[in-house]
């Protein structure tokens, strides 16, 4: 018995140590394998790339770790099975400073966590994987599950086979007046009204929630929520950015993606368009307007920047930017060397460079208005008063042409040449033709006369014409007047080249007093959709400002085309003594100041150039005179209009240019023809200002139009547009798949290959961030980096299906949201758990459903909304909501240009939705900025989402919000019943979907009475919070009983279930 016992008891010892080295077998074989693009890549990635990665220039002892090929060239740097023999291993756990890997000096050190990671995956056999998304996505099967009572389509298969694997459970099904508004939120951007509740609520059919979101995916606000979030991908703005900051137009591409998205327009089309849709055969308006998408970048203006540095700027954005948008790749980062993670090139960044290097636009082109290239816009209305001048002129002219014209001006002519007056000759001291030099053709060079700078001499109003570059100074000399009784007239042609107030001439004393004689330049203003024109100025000074004459032209003097300026003064020391023509004819003047009793006697030179005041002068003159009399209109009407002609009627009739010829004509048909002729000449020519005026109001919206012949494109060393290196043509990264072999590498080939099912970036990137738009979060939380530096994806088998999915139903965008928002994922209660919170804190697992703050667009457009001060119109010209009127003017450049002042919209336009906001770069709207909101100077395809003091500070005090809270208050007391419960919970209602808890009753209840006490005793707090915003409140209501109110509906609008999507 002692051994039979002896060995029982063996037996269970041996037994028992088998279990345990089964148990510890299957421990090790169940030890999920260490997966290489997610946990071992992003260590390489953030610890060795940036010396062993893609960037040759800076690769340390030729070892490159991105690359399988590069990671076990050299031997012994990676021992598959072998992590002890590695010497990765041994560099990575090394003590020693000086060989430890990262180098101290980087600050880089791997966790023992991350060290264990390696170790294990080079034991398992270093199995190398390339990086997920440069891998063309192939169709996964969809999971089958256990749970099929829960799953609608299959997201949910893949979301809860993946929770299964974590050991949890999804959430119960939100409640229906929660799920509405999430879904209500999600594709329109607007909270569901109540009437839209109570129909849900009633009805309980099986399809009563698809019915739903089939009635949100129609409604024309579900473009206007897509567009949105496109909005900020695309750096929409309505502003050209930079210093100057002034308006653009690009309201029509932007009302183009909201219509885009209304119509579901194939996601594929959608991309075309917007990167070629001007190279389409036969472009539609439509398409051409999409093609802004790459004219959203900022455009600068500055004075001294110089044109090619900002071209390049332009077009290193739109690589930038079409990267990002389409492909979430930060090709940006090899603008200056090759990508540090990223296997791209800085060769191939240029090579993609030169798809946009053949627009036909200019460095700078900020001013105001469109910058070309640009394309007119004319309504239906607009295009038939088009047609029917353009009709009307040409059969204006074919009478004129009937009257033999030609044979008529022939004989004028001959019988006219060299009889046409001369120009004034008497009284004239100084005649500068400018026709190659400064010289003074009618006395010599007694004035004197000194360059500083630079002139070119070209083509010019008669001859030629000396340029100024706003560096160019010339001195005259002792030219204009010596003193307040000496009489003098000046004359000149001008073409101006500024928008900024200036200095043309000036003889001055540069100490403050400024005595002596100036002619100044400002107050430009708009004189069409382009181009705008100053008034002129001109001062006689002793001690400015008290002791002076100052006189300003009452209308814009147009020198943006050549004009013709004569100013005159009589010597008397008054305001009325000076006199100003333009173009022959006299002009009006205001009177600014006339106070002149002193000297204006100063030893100054005549100058043009300077730059006392303004700016120093920037543009052309011609044919400069000055005379010590007073010049007669006749003088006025001979030196602007007969002069010039004279010049040409003496060359050689064949031998003039096609603008001299129509100089003559002009002339000839204004003043010397038979009177039937002048007066038809005259309609003529009162038909053709009509027309130029009609075109110069049509809207236009800027586009992408290539040019003949593409400019060359070289691979610029550091970035730097001046360093060019070795030339290069249009060609994608090699780390994707090639364009076709037979597509002409323009535009238009990019995005065709963009939206090939071979690419593997385009779709993933896509149905990522509509996922991001409905749960907050992308299946790739990083969704504007796909690269080595992002994460990966989370659900990568749910994002590849989806993916795939897309492309091969016809990228249908509103079919694919209407599958997520369909999903039990998707309607599952945001509620969370202890556990949840524990396990899955940022939802990635999906376990629970999407719950976060509203952006900003949508928590003002909910105030409106429920208000019922929303205007609902889609799409137009931006608006200027409320905000402080002078937030602009610290930055504003003054009143030569546009966008500088804050013009407050009236009536509806006060109450649009929120994406119409005028968007100024360099202040963006303070509301919606507060609130995370970009200033849309770059591609941002992921906002954050910040909860700020600010924020609160925006909704209890801002007028929008507090008009808001008044007129809904007036609503509530109009439709809200007639005790304080109703009305309560009427106005809960209207801003949660659902009523009020008895607690919450309770509260809002002491609120009420504890505010309608305060504002009986203090009647001017009430009116004074009444008075808020453009709407006027109801006199009817009693003003406590309104104000108090209003702060409960305050309350409420500011609770953070208004504000969040639960």
């Amino acid at each position: 018995m002692k051994h039979k016992s002896q060995l029982i008891t063996l037996l269970f010892f041996l037994l028992t140590i088998l279990a345990i080295f089964v148990w510890q077998g299957q421990t090790a074989s169940a030890q999920r394998a260490v997966d290489f693009n997610r946990e071992v890549r992003p260590i390489l990635s953030d610890n060795c790339f940036s010396c062993h990665g893609p960037d040759e220039k800076f690769r340390k002892a030729r070892l490159r770790l991105d690359t399988k090929d590069g990671a076990f060239s050299k031997q012994g740097v990676i021992v598959a099975g072998d992590a002890v023999n590695s010497r990765l291993m041994k560099r990575i756990t090394t003590t020693d400073p000086n060989t430890v890997m990262p180098p101290v000096a980087t600050g880089h050190r791997l966790t023992p966590q991350q060290v264990e990671t390696i170790r294990r995956w080079i034991d398992e056999g270093a199995k190398w994987h390339e990086h997920w998304a440069f891998v063309a996505p192939t169709r996964p099967e969809v999971p089958p599950t256990k749970d099929l009572t829960w799953i609608n389509n299959p997201i949910d298969n893949f979301i809860r086979v993946r929770l299964e694997k974590e050991q949890l459970k999804p959430s119960p099904e939100a409640d229906k007046v929660t799920l509405l508004r999430r879904v209500s939120y999600d594709l329109t951007g607007l909270p569901p009204t109540v009437a839209e509740v109570e129909a849900f609520l009633a009805d309980n059919s099986p399809k009563a929630y698809e019915k739903v979101v089939d009635h949100l995916l129609a409604s024309p606000h579900f473009g206007e929520r897509m567009a949105m979030y496109w909005l900020d991908v695309a750096r929409y703005a309505d502003t050209h950015g930079y210093h100057i900051d002034s308006h653009r137009d690009m309201w029509p591409w932007r009302d183009w993606v909201i219509n885009a998205f209304n119509k579901n327009k194939p996601y594929d089309q959608f991309i075309v368009e917007q990167l070629a849709g001007d190279l389409l055969p036969n472009a539609t308006v439509e398409q051409k307007i999409a093609s802004g998408f790459n004219r959203n970048h900022m455009i600068n203006y500055e004075g001294g920047a110089i044109p090619e540095e900002y071209l390049t700027e332009y077009l290193i954005d739109r690589v930038e930017t079409t990267s990002n948008a389409f492909m979430a790749l930060t090709m940006g980062c090899a603008r200056c060397h090759s990508h540090k993670y990223d296997p791209i090139t800085q060769k191939e960044f240029y090579q993609f460079y030169a798809f946009f290097n053949s627009v036909n636009e200019v460095g700078l082109d900020g001013r105001d208005g469109n910058a070309k290239p640009f394309l007119s816009l004319p309504s239906e209305d607009q295009k038939a008063k088009q047609a029917e001048l353009a009709t009307t002129i040409k059969a204006k002219e074919k009478v004129l042409d009937e009257k033999a014209i030609e044979s008529v001006q022939s004989a004028w002519e001959k019988q006219y040449v060299g009889k046409i007056a001369e120009s004034p000759r008497e009284g004239l001291v100084a005649h500068y033709e400018m026709d190659g030099s400064f010289a003074d053709i009618a006395g010599g060079y007694r004035h004197g006369r000194r360059l500083q700078g630079s002139s070119d001499f070209g083509a010019g109003k008669i001859g030629r014409a000396a340029s100024f570059d706003g560096d160019t100074q010339v001195t005259f000399g002792q030219i204009g007047p010596s003193e307040k009784n000496d009489s003098f007239s000046f004359a000149v042609w001008l073409r101006g080249n500024t928008n900024l107030p200036i200095t043309l001439f000036q003889k001055s004393d540069d100490a403050a007093s400024r005595k002596g004689f100036e002619v100044l330049l400002d107050g430009f203003e708009l004189i069409d959709v382009q181009r705008r024109a100053p008034h002129i100025n001109i001062r006689l000074t002793a001690n400015w400002p008290d002791n002076a004459i100052h006189v300003r032209s009452k209308d814009l003097i147009r020198i943006v085309d050549w004009g013709h300026v004569l100013v005159t003064y009589d010597g008397s020391g008054k305001a009325a003594g000076i006199k100003l023509y333009f173009n022959g004819k006299s002009a009006e003047l205001e009177v600014v100041k006339d106070s002149l009793t002193g000297s204006i006697k100063t030893e100054a030179a005549l100058m043009i150039g300077d730059k006392s005041f303004g700016r120093p002068y920037n543009g052309q003159l011609d044919d400069l005179r000055f005379y010590n009399r007073v010049l007669t209109t006749e003088d006025a009407e001979q030196l602007a209009i007969h002069y010039p002609v004279q010049t040409y009627l003496s060359g050689v009739l064949g031998q003039r240019t096609r603008e001299e010829s129509a100089a003559v004509r002009d002339y000839f048909l204004t003043y010397t023809a038979p009177q039937e002729l002048r007066d038809e000449y005259s309609q003529l020519n009162a038909l053709k200002k009509k027309k130029s005026d009609l075109d110069r109001s049509i809207l236009n919206t800027m586009v992408m139009d290539e040019m003949a012949k593409p400019r060359d494109t070289y691979v610029l060393a550091r970035g730097d547009y001046r360093n060019k290196t070795e030339k290069v043509s249009a060609a994608v990264p090699a780390v994707l798949p090639p364009l076709p072999a037979e597509a002409k590498p323009n535009r238009l080939a990019l995005a065709k290959w963009l939206i090939d099912p071979s690419h593997p970036l385009t779709a993933r990137v896509a149905v990522n961030r509509f996922w991001q738009l409905i749960f907050g979060t992308g299946i790739v939380k990083t969704s504007e980096d796909f690269g080595s530096q992002g994460d990966p994806p989370v659900h990568a088998e749910l994002l590849d299906w989806l993916a795939t999915d897309y492309a091969s139903n016809g990228w249908n965008t509103k079919a694919l949201l209407k599958m997520m928002v369909m999903s039990s994922t998707y309607r599952q209660s945001s509620k969370v758990t202890p556990e949840l919170h524990e396990k899955d804190p940022e939802n990635r697992l999906l376990a629970r459903g999407p719950r976060f703050r509203l952006q900003g667009e949508m928590i003002r457009d909910t105030a409106l909304a429920v208000s019922g001060l929303l205007t609902n119109e889609i799409g137009g010209q931006s608006v200027f909501p409320y905000q402080p009127l002078d937030l602009w003017d610290e930055l504003a450049y003054g009143d030569g240009f546009t966008a500088q002042k804050y013009a407050l919209s009236k009536g509806k336009d006060l109450y649009r939705r929120s994406m119409y906001t005028f968007w100024k770069r360099t202040v963006p709207p303070a509301t919606l900025n507060t609130f995370d909101a970009p200033d849309r100077e770059k591609c941002v395809v992921r906002r954050p989402v910040t909860n700020t003091p600010l924020q609160a500070l925006i909704t209890m005090n801002d007028p929008t919000y507090i008009e808001a809270a008044r007129v809904l208050a007036e609503k509530t007391l109009r439709e809200g019943g007639t005790d304080l419960n109703s009305r309560i919970t009427f106005a809960f209602r209207q801003a949660t979907a659902r009523k009020p808890t008895a607690q919450e009753l309770t509260v809002l209840r002491d609120l009420y009475v504890r505010q309608l006490v305060i504002y009986r005793k203090d009647l001017k707090a009430a009116e004074s919070l009444l008075s808020v915003g453009e709407s006027k409140s109801e006199a009817k209501i009693e003003k406590p009983v309104l104000a108090a109110l209003t702060m409960v509906v305050s309350t409420i609008l500011n609770l953070d279930e208004t504000v969040t999507k639960e």
